[in-house]
């Protein structure tokens, strides 16, 4: 099950386990949540209690990206990138993880005091949003000579350093989803988490900005784009005052902080607060109040505030003061209980190019084969976007079919980035060959336990017996060219058998202790004779009937199995000749 980690263990192969394990259930929690279905992941990970951990795995990522990475992205080679980006995926893959779960209030309610630290994570993002730290990635146009040039000659940490920035982009456009359900669930919250997002944070102050920089839309050469369910999305001239749902998400936080009476007694209105706040009231129109109408009372509120006058900001009262323990502890040093110095972040990042990250790890390709059993799924195709060529971003229909996950437009692009692709290309066959090969042996397997049983039985409940034919004269090689005789006998019969042996047991027992007991009681013993003696004669007359009359139930038995025997070559003759006559077909 899913547990915390340090940043020592990124990469390493119990790692790896609990990176796929929250991919599948990340995959299979939005496929329940898209199609209405029960979501029993998200009960599992409520019952089990892992909303802390889960916000501890994006803590550590977080700091190993920005602490780890800088110091061994640069030397980085051949394989190993494909498991740095694995490494910078699991922040997204939490984020999106964490959108599904926090919908509901008693996920934030489960998540404790870990939800304070999880409220500084998204200020962090929303703050780096708002002041253009992180910016969107540049759109996709026509690529002329130079910038062909250019790709062909990329080096691998400038391509992860490309990555880095997409996966910071996508992680913060999730975190505004997850600061809307903070803020809409904060009654559920503990007490400390308002505090924290009123006072010590004043996201507010950091919502307005956001507002202000729309880091969900940019504009490219065939117009304005907007970021919608995580890709780039043109809009139409008529539709560029419709709300996105990254933007109403930014609009409901704001007014969830604003309009709950127990935020709005926390919140000291200064003069500087209500100067940033008045900003928003430009963006009040028919046209978003009529996409979002609860907005007419924060219209309203900002009405109030314009007309009201600040009183002098009072030193405030803190009761309750959050601590990030979970933050605390990853940066921690396990020796010295302080916060890691330089020289000790360089250690972990030479220990890991050495280890996990290394260009020739012995276990690369059973980590490839995981991957490729976590992604391959049907759930996961059903989710994906149309692909695009992996070197010049047009829609593909072309796959490789080597390793049956990189895409391309046509053979010219597929030979231009073969250079790049040859690595990974070679590692995810092997893997996918690797697996058709277990399913095969596993497939062959369970026919020859499925044969081996049906030898026992001829599906009537009886055993099958087969009598040996009549050896030559020596004993040896059968000389005789008659069949062997098939005998089925009902399950009865054999039960009338063995019963028919424990009595004789229970005989012979009875014997041997009467013959103890002879000289001590002789009468008895003349009575156990007679009556032994009756029923060895009993025992004599049913042999002889069973003599006379086996000969003619054998024949019978013959004769039905050669009858039997010759329906099933018919039928089988019958069958291998349709299916030639569909191959001639087919032909």
């Amino acid at each position: 099950m899913i547990g915390p980690f340090s940043v020592e263990e990124v990469g390493s192969k119990a790692w790896m386990r609990q990176h796929n394990l929250v991919e599948q259930l990340n995959i299979q929690a939005h496929q329940n949540a898209l199609t209405r279905h029960d979501e029993y992941v998200v009960e599992a990970l409520l019952n089990e209690d892992k909303i802390p951990t889960l916000i501890h795995h994006l803590l550590a990522t977080e700091a190993w990206r920005e602490k780890i990475f800088p110091l061994m992205h640069k030397e980085i080679q051949g394989s190993a990138a494909i498991k740095v980006y694995v490494a910078l995926y699991h922040e997204a893959t939490i984020c999106n993880l964490l959108e599904v779960l926090l919908f509901h209030s008693n996920a934030c309610e489960s998540g404790g005091d870990a939800m304070c630290e999880l409220a500084e994570y998204c200020y962090r993002k929303l703050l780096r949003l708002s002041t253009k730290a992180i910016v969107p990635p540049k759109p996709e146009g026509k690529l002329d000579l130079k910038q062909v040039s250019a790709m062909e000659s990329e080096s691998e940490a400038d391509a992860l350093s490309k990555q880095v920035e997409d996966i910071s982009f996508s992680t913060a456009m999730s975190c505004i989803t997850l600061m809307r359900f903070l803020t809409e669930h904060v009654h559920m919250l503990p007490v400390s988490v308002p505090r924290q997002l009123l006072d010590n944070l004043d996201v507010l102050m950091v919502l307005v900005p956001l507002m202000e920089a729309s880091p969900w839309q940019r504009r490219s050469s065939s117009g304005i784009e907007k970021y919608v369910e995580n890709k780039w999305m043109k809009i139409e001239r008529k539709d560029r005052f419709r709300l996105s749902k990254i933007e109403a998400q930014v609009w409901l936080s704001i007014y969830n902080l604003l309009m709950d009476k127990g935020c709005r007694t926390l919140y000291d209105f200064t003069n500087y607060r209500k100067e940033v706040l008045m900003r928003l009231k430009r963006y009040m129109n028919d046209l978003l109040k009529d996409q979002l109408p609860i907005l007419k009372d924060l219209q309203r509120l900002l009405e109030e505030l314009s007309l009201m006058k600040m009183p002098a900001p009072a030193k405030p009262l803190h009761l309750v003061v959050p601590v990030s323990l979970i933050r605390e502890s990853i940066y921690m040093s396990a020796s010295t209980k302080k916060d890691r110095t330089e020289d000790e972040w360089s250690q972990i990042a030479k220990s890991q190019l050495a280890g996990p990250f290394s260009a020739n790890h012995k276990d690369r390709a059973e980590e490839m084969r995981a991957l490729a059993e976590t992604y391959g799924g049907g759930v996961m195709e059903a989710l994906i976007e149309d692909p695009k060529c992996a070197r010049c971003g047009k829609p593909a229909t072309n796959r490789c079919s080597r390793c049956q996950h990189e895409w391309y437009c046509s053979r010219k692009c597929q030979l231009k980035s073969w250079k790049k692709h040859k690595t990974a290309c070679g590692l995810l066959a092997s893997a996918i060959s690797n697996k058709k090969q277990q399913e095969k042996e596993m497939k062959k397997r369970n026919e020859n336990m499925k044969r081996e049983a049906s030898k026992g039985c001829d599906g009537r409940g009886g055993t099958v017996r087969v009598e040996a034919a009549a050896g030559g004269a020596d004993g040896g090689v059968p000389t005789s060219t008659q069949p062997k005789v098939v005998e089925i006998v009902p399950e009865a019969a054999v039960e009338t058998d063995v019963d028919g042996k424990q009595r004789q047991q229970q005989q012979q027992q009875q014997e041997e202790e009467q013959q103890q007991q002879g000289k001590a009681a002789p009468k008895p013993e003349v009575e156990s004779t007679k009556e032994t003696t009756a029923a060895a004669e009993q025992q004599s007359i049913e042999k002889r009937e069973e003599e006379e009359g086996g000969d003619d139930d054998i024949l019978v038995l013959d004769e039905a199995c050669s009858e039997q025997n010759k329906h099933v070559e018919d039928a089988a003759a019958a069958g291998a000749g349709e299916e030639l006559l569909d191959l001639e077909e087919i032909e």
